[in-house]
C-alpha cells in the first residue's frame, strides 16, 4: 500500500474557493475503491460544502467523487500553500483476505480539481 504525499504549491485555500463559480468542498475521506490496475477509483466523504460564486454555503452529507486516475490528475487546477499542509490517514489499508492492519497516511495541502465527476451530497 503506497503512502501518497503532495508538494504544496502556492495558493491559499481561501483564494482556491474564491475561484470556483459552483463546486463542493469535501472532507473525511469515509469509503474508498480502486481496480486492480489503479485506474478507476470513486471516494466518498463524510463531509462536504457547497461553494457557490466563490463563497462557501450548505453544509452537504455524504459528498463524492469518482474518476479515472490519469485524467483526474490532469485536471488539477491549484494546490495549497504550506501552511495549508496536514498530514491525513486511516488505521488500517482494509484490504487482503484476512484483512490487512497496516497505517495508511499522506501529506497534502488542498488541492483545487476542475471538471470531476461528483455524486451525492445530501443536504
Amino acid at each position: 500500500m503506497a503512502n501518497l504525499n503532495i508538494e504544496p504549491g502556492d495558493t491559499s485555500l481561501a483564494d482556491m474557493i474564491a475561484s470556483v463559480e459552483r463546486g463542493v468542498l469535501m472532507r473525511t475521506n469515509v469509503s474508498w475503491s480502486i481496480d486492480d490496475a489503479r485506474n478507476k477509483f470513486q471516494f466518498g466523504c463524510e463531509f462536504g460544502q457547497l461553494i457557490e460564486g466563490g463563497k462557501l454555503t450548505t453544509v452537504v452529507r455524504n459528498p463524492g467523487y469518482r474518476g479515472v486516475s490519469a485524467t483526474f490528475w490532469r485536471s488539477l487546477a491549484a494546490v495549497g500553500d504550506p501552511a495549508s499542509v496536514e498530514v491525513l490517514g486511516t488505521p488500517f489499508c482494509g484490504k487482503g483476505e484476512p484483512g490487512q492492519v497496516i497505517r495508511v497516511g499522506h501529506a497534502s495541502p488542498p488541492c483545487l480539481f476542475r471538471g470531476i465527476d461528483v455524486f451525492g451530497g445530501e443536504g
